[in-house]
């Protein structure tokens, strides 16, 4: 204790010398504890981090997208999404729209095409779990999962139905010369009408 806290206590009433004592201590040891808290926190954090969510780390932390060390069941189908990043759709489908959008006579002829073309891999809701697609590798893509990422445009749709997988080594079956450009837009339709089934 100084000289002067011992001046300024000696005057005070000793509940009041204590309180003024104790704020004392604490103001000196506060950033000691504050710093063993931020570092307790963080070290929470990381390890919340490591098991929740890999995208909430330090920037050196991140997981990469790496093609070549992915499991290869794995690498045929992220090669059709990091070509599409990376440079979009070939010129031919590039800034196309489906011209039935949310026609209910396209919904229903997609929906038949659907049935006679893509079921059998894809299944009946777009799961991916048709009987045709359970031993294929890579496993055929969740439809019903894809309508819902910000990546799955109009040109995407048709570009990845038209050419199928061939360029990408996945069993997906080229559909441009076995349906119209007319037919896969009806199929795309249903595809984002959530495929309404028959009753």
């Amino acid at each position: 204790m100084t000289a002067a806290t011992r001046d300024v206590t000696g005057r005070l009433p000793p509940a009041a010398a204590a309180l003024l004592l104790m704020l004392l201590w604490l103001t000196q040891l506060a950033p000691a504890f504050a710093q063993a808290g931020a570092a307790a926190d963080d070290s929470l954090q990381r390890q919340r981090g490591d098991r929740l969510d890999p995208w909430n780390q330090p920037a050196e932390r991140l997981p990469s997208w790496d093609l070549q060390n992915s499991p290869p069941p794995l690498q045929p189908r992220a090669k059709r999404h990091l070509e599409f990043i990376q440079a979009g759709v070939p010129l031919e489908y590039r800034s196309v729209r489906n011209p039935y959008p949310q026609v209910g006579k396209a919904i229903t002829g997609g929906g038949a095409l659907y049935r006679a073309n893509c079921v059998a891999c894809h299944g009946p809701r777009g799961r991916g779990d048709g009987d045709a697609g359970l031993d294929l590798v890579p496993s055929p893509a969740l439809l019903s999962r894809l309508m819902d990422v910000q990546g799955s445009v109009d040109e995407y749709l048709l570009w990845t139905i038209a050419e199928g997988g061939l360029p990408f080594s996945t069993a997906m079956p080229a559909f441009k010369d076995r349906l119209s450009e007319d037919h896969i837009w009806q199929i795309v339709a249903y595809l984002r009408a959530g495929f309404p089934q028959e009753n």
